[in-house]
């Protein structure tokens, strides 16, 4: 008796596909089964708007200015403090055009003492010998004390006032005229130091410090380091007259001017 071929077959055989291949399984419902890796989400693009753009334009301003401000810093450092501004120069103080000097004045046209015990000359502290009393003695010693604070120490005993005498010549000869010495209306501070004809006893810090004196007293005394020709560095004196003087004498005391 012949049986059914069907029957006979092997379970995995009815399993089989007609072409000899195994048939794929469904996935069962609610299963979880392995996905493939998911491709890269798209970044949005960056959008510049009018606003953005305005905002780089003045941090990028913001950003040079420091950095020329920093180059400039550093050049200057490097290159040193820059000098400070010279003050205009105050003019040479000199004897008015209309003086005539007589053999009675010294060259500033005030009268001479031939006697050094005249009581118009007074003794002063900074000085050997003395020196016209009031005003003329009053803007000297201030001119000494600055001088001797500012400069360098006054010696007395090589600073000279009144001496009865004529202006002294290229070799110390006789002059044309009386010095203003021979008033009692200049002083020779540290003579010995700065000898007449001498140029250049002072340091450049030394004299800017006598032009300072200088400006403060203007336009009554002049400074012999300023003397066209011969030098005489030592040298102050009044070259302004009697209301001149008194004048810058009662603007150093902190009088109101008169008049």
């Amino acid at each position: 008796m012949r049986r059914d071929s069907a029957v006979q077959q092997p379970a995995a055989a009815r399993s089989m596909s007609p072409a000899g291949s195994s048939a794929p399984r469904s996935s069962a419902p609610g299963s979880s089964a392995p996905r493939g890796p998911r491709p890269p989400a798209r970044q949005p693009r960056l959008r510049l708007t009018r606003r953005g753009v305005v905002v780089l334009g003045v941090a990028a301003a913001v950003v040079i200015a420091l950095v020329v401000t920093l180059v400039v810093a550093v050049v200057r450092l490097l290159g040193g403090p820059e000098p400070a501004a010279e003050p205009d120069p105050v003019p040479v103080a000199v004897v008015d055009a209309s003086c005539v000097p007589d053999a009675t004045t010294s060259q500033n046209c005030w009268p001479a003492f031939d006697d050094g015990a005249d009581p118009q000359l007074e003794i002063s502290p900074w000085v050997t010998g003395r020196l016209r009393g009031g005003d003329v003695r009053f803007v000297l010693e201030h001119v000494a004390a600055r001088f001797d604070a500012e400069v360098e120490p006054v010696d007395p005993a090589s600073s000279w006032g009144w001496g009865y005498r004529t202006v002294r010549g290229e070799e110390d000869e006789a002059g044309d005229g009386l010095s203003n010495h021979a008033s009692g209306t200049s002083i020779d501070l540290n003579a010995t130091e700065h000898p007449l004809g001498a140029q250049d006893t002072f340091d450049d810090d030394q004299v800017a410090a006598i032009r300072a004196i200088l400006a403060e007293v203007h336009p009554a005394v002049a400074w012999g380091g300023d003397f066209d020709g011969r030098r005489d560095e030592m040298h102050f004196e009044i070259v302004g007259s009697p209301e001149v003087v008194a004048e810058v004498a009662a603007r150093l005391r902190g009088e109101a001017p008169a008049g």
